[in-house]
This record gives C-alpha cells, sequence and structure tokens, in this order.
C-alpha cells in the first residue's frame, strides 16, 4: 500500500471516529465496514466498530477481531471483560442453582428409596409375625 492509500485510509479512519465521537454510529458504520473489508486486520477499524455497532453481541465478535488481530490490546480485553462480566456472574448464579436443584434431586431419592425399604420391612414384618 502506498504512502498516499496509507494517509488517506487513516483519513478515513478518524472520519469515521469524528462521527461515532459525534453519536452518529449509524453514520460511521460503512466507512468502518469499508475500512475492514480493505484490510481485515486493521485493529483500529475493528476497535472502534465495536463501539459503532448496535448490539453488545456485535461489540462482542468486533472486540474478538481486535484481541485476534493483537492480543494485548488493553482497551479491547477490557471492553469485552466489562460486555461479558454480567453473563460470567449469571452464568455463575446458574450453576449455583443447578447444584443446589441437583441436591434436592439427590435428596428426593434417597427419601424415596428409603420410604421404599420402610415399606418393604413393614410389609415383611408383617407377614413375619403373622
Amino acid at each position: 500500500m502506498s504512502e498516499a492509500d496509507q494517509k488517506h485510509r487513516v483519513d478515513r479512519l478518524f472520519d469515521a471516529i469524528e462521527l461515532v465521537q459525534a453519536n452518529r454510529r449509524a453514520d460511521a458504520l460503512p466507512t468502518l465496514r469499508e475500512l475492514i473489508r480493505e484490510d481485515k486486520d486493521f485493529e483500529d477499524a475493528w476497535l472502534w466498530m465495536s463501539v459503532a455497532v448496535e448490539t453488545p453481541d456485535q461489540s462482542a465478535v468486533c472486540l474478538d477481531n481486535v484481541l485476534r488481530i493483537n492480543p494485548k490490546n488493553r482497551q479491547a480485553s477490557t471492553a469485552l471483560y466489562r460486555l461479558r462480566e454480567s453473563e460470567l456472574r449469571s452464568e455463575s448464579h446458574r450453576a449455583k442453582i443447578r447444584g443446589y436443584r441437583d441436591m434436592a434431586l439427590g435428596g428426593l431419592w434417597l427419601l424415596s428409596i428409603f420410604l421404599l425399604f420402610a415399606v418393604l420391612f413393614s410389609s415383611v414384618n408383617g407377614f413375619v409375625g403373622a
């Protein structure tokens, strides 16, 4: 890529950044998509795309791409952690509830078996005593 092309690419990225900062994210998306289409490893374009997209899932995909390109990108790893933090907390809570459910189910089975044996042995003792 020539120096002029590189400069034009950076200028377009700055234009998109200005749109994002002006809360005109939808207007920034076409430029960011075009920059990424031209270079799938354009780290800064992916990072700003993560801010411009509409959903947290789309942001996560963009941030995953930033980290694919540069695993040491602190901004991306911090943003991705914040996006997934509530998801991780929810999963932890669900795991705890599943544990309680499994213990209760195990207790129910033990109680059922105990009652079955109690009824069985009381019937046997009734026959033996007769």
